[in-house]
């Protein structure tokens, strides 16, 4: 039964085909149409061929070093539907959104390529089609940048953007050759295999690499500046990037967990890194009065999350963090529009710090027990019991609004919410845990430090939730009024960073459009 596995190429293969579509726009609407439901279609295939068939590598063209091979398992089955659902999705919202524009068949190329190259990047069987499909992704998210060339914001954003991806290329090239030379082979499977067999230097630095690889890519610290300023492209760029492209580094994680797993040094690095993220991310969010722009925060505070969570060990819980912002994301993005009309949650009132002290415990307590239920504790697994301790605290926000609406029908929805989230989160963690049994790695032993970072993570998070109960009352206080500027413009780093951009990319983004027509 190999030979169905070409049904899931059918997926790059659709997106490369409208790519290459020539003529206008109403050509190039109906190829989309046709496009996203084989992307879609395909994309269901291959989640559900590994669980019929088990895992397979099929090798497509040439061999052995040179060649191209699908990956069919559980991990590249989940990501290939995830991405044939966003880009069905996308590709019909950007046929709306851009219809009369005269570059509208332009940009849905554009587009099915970039879906068409991640795609091929959580498909590839082999080193070289990984880095080609990273590499050609990359450079044609750039192009999506650029789409609105004449405005300087988009052009900086594009330039930042491709300086922190060649750093990123550059490490994920040099780890990729290093695991070549030491395992004789670049089929991702048997390099997988062989991950504890390799020479501990070697092993070591390339696990290195390949964290630093999704540092860069995943709009962390301090490379994050660029996804701030992406709202000056077309909206479905903005739920693309942030539903999908921004996921790469993440995905990276767990492709080569066997690796990973095995290095401290690796997993500490995404620990700190990813750690700072997040808290940095959830803090600036809290001051932000854009809309998208708040988006943009917290998926760089959801991306830090994730890499915390590969740092820990529980790639389980990754995965499903992929898949659950993803789909957050790409809704929040395309919906953005009726957010800002219908306005912004009312601020705390009087009752807030006693709401306060009622959910915060409950849910804390909600969020032990299920630990507990599914057999887990800070020394463990502290990554699920982050992102378990992480759900239980949003939803203390969700009963601190229930009560100070101060209706027992909306407390009795809250409560009633709380409760399914909690239990959907544990059925979705366990049945992710099973999906990834044979492919991903078990946690590794967690170090003092794992279990401190885990427990220091969660009390500065609790922290937040309070500060969102102090924000509202500390407006007039002149000492908070100066805070709050510095937190609310990120610290001042995205200013920071243009600087260095602009460094090494020394020409001001003066008269855009030509800029974006000549890179």
């Amino acid at each position: 039964m190999a030979w169905l596995v070409w049904f899931a190429a059918l997926a790059p293969l659709a997106h490369f085909t409208l790519a290459l579509t020539p003529g206008g726009a109403p050509g190039v609407l109906r190829a989309s149409r046709i496009t996203a439901l084989v992307g879609l279609g395909a994309g269901a295939f291959a989640l559900a061929y590994p669980l019929v068939f088990g895992s397979l590598t099929l090798p497509l063209v040439g061999g052995d070093p040179l060649g191209l091979s699908l990956r069919l398992d559980p991990l590249s089955g989940v990501m290939s539907a995830l991405i044939g659902f966003i880009g069905w999705v996308v590709l019909g919202y950007s046929r709306n959104y851009l219809a009369g524009d005269p570059r509208q068949a332009q940009f849905l190329r554009t587009l099915s390529l970039t879906l068409g190259l991640v795609q091929g990047l959580v498909l590839a069987g082999d080193l070289l089609q990984l880095v080609l499909c990273w590499i050609g992704a990359s450079l044609a998210v750039n192009r999506l940048l650029l789409f609105r060339g004449e405005r300087q914001a988009a052009v900086l954003a594009a330039r930042k953007r491709f300086l922190v991806s060649r750093l990123a290329e550059a490490c994920l090239i040099l780890a990729a050759v290093m695991m070549w030379r030491a395992t004789g082979t670049t089929d991702i499977a048997q390099i997988l295999e062989r991950a504890g067999a390799l020479p501990v230097p070697t092993l070591s630095l390339a696990a290195l690499l390949l964290a630093l690889s999704a540092v860069f890519s995943s709009a962390q610290l301090p490379f994050h500046g660029w996804i701030l300023e992406v709202m000056e492209t077309p909206t479905p760029v903005s739920a693309l990037l942030h539903a999908g492209v921004v996921n790469a580094g993440g995905f990276l994680m767990l492709r080569f967990a066997e690796v990973l797993a095995a290095q401290p040094g690796a997993l500490l690095l995404l620990i700190v890194v990813g750690a700072a993220t997040a808290i940095f991310g959830s803090l600036v969010l809290l001051t932000q009065t854009s809309v998208k722009v708040g988006l943009a925060y917290s998926t760089i505070a959801q991306m830090g999350f994730m890499l915390l969570e590969c740092g820990l060990g529980a790639f389980s819980a990754a995965l499903l963090h992929i898949v659950a912002h993803s789909l957050y994301k790409a809704h929040a993005f395309l919906s953005a529009g009726g957010a800002a009309a219908h306005g912004s949650t009312p601020r705390a009132r009087r009752h807030a710090p006693l709401a306060a002290g009622l959910a915060l415990p409950l849910l804390v307590g909600a969020a032990a027990s299920l630990a507990a239920w599914i057999g887990l504790g800070p020394a463990k697994d502290p990554g699920v019991l982050v992102l378990t301790g992480v759900l239980a605290l949003g939803l203390a926000r969700v009963l601190i609004y229930a009560w100070e609406c101060g209706s027992r029908t909306m407390m009795a929805a809250g409560l009633a919410t709380s409760a399914l989230a909690v239990a959907g989160y544990g059925l979705a963690q366990a049945l992710f845990a099973q999906l990834v049994a044979g492919v991903l790695p078990p946690p590794p032993a967690p170090s003092t430090l794992a279990v401190g970072v885990s427990i220091a993570a969660l009390t500065l998070m609790a922290g937040l939730v309070g500060l969102q109960l102090v924000l509202p009352r500390a407006d007039g206080a002149t000492g908070w009024a100066r805070a709050y500027a510095v937190v609310a413009n990120g610290f001042y780093l995205n200013t920071l960073a243009n600087r260095w951009a602009l460094r090494f990319w020394p020409a001001p983004p003066k008269f855009a459009a030509q800029d974006g027509a000549a890179q």
